[in-house]
């Protein structure tokens, strides 16, 4: 093989196996669950569905779960954006050549952590003058 042609093979097939992120999922699934259950839930404000749910959610964006049901306070959960485990890889090949740190830049690198969220939601305070007064 020409020299020339091995040089365009590797720029060409190294990220592919150096930049993972690159070529990974943008989406993460989550799991809401809470006691009760029946529970409507929101992300960054949208209504999702109600608990138990699994749902595909954006892994570089922020994150706001929000849990309410009708007697219950409502429950709220901001999940941390990690690096995952194709962003991990990322960095240690990009210790050895630059390329990989590029995947760095992909959803793929990143997740919302935790993945599962299990709320126990208390009840909510009772409004004043609807309790029965005892004499």
């Amino acid at each position: 093989m020409h020299p020339a042609l091995r040089v365009v093979a590797v720029v060409v097939i190294a990220p592919y196996f150096s930049a993972c992120s690159l070529f990974g999922p943008n989406m993460q699934t989550i799991t809401v669950s809470s006691d009760p259950a029946g529970a409507e839930v929101l992300l960054n404000g949208t209504r999702v569905g109600e608990t138990p749910l699994r749902t595909p959610v954006p892994r570089r964006e922020e994150l706001l779960v929000e849990v309410r049901k009708p007697g219950y306070q409502t429950a709220y959960r901001q999940p941390d954006r990690t690096l995952s485990t194709l962003g991990i890889l990322d960095v240690v090949a990009g210790s050895v050549i630059l390329i990989p740190l590029l995947g760095l830049l992909s959803p793929a690198a990143w997740e919302q952590d935790p993945e599962t969220f299990g709320i126990n939601l208390e009840p909510a305070p009772a409004a004043p003058g609807t309790a029965k007064e005892k004499r």
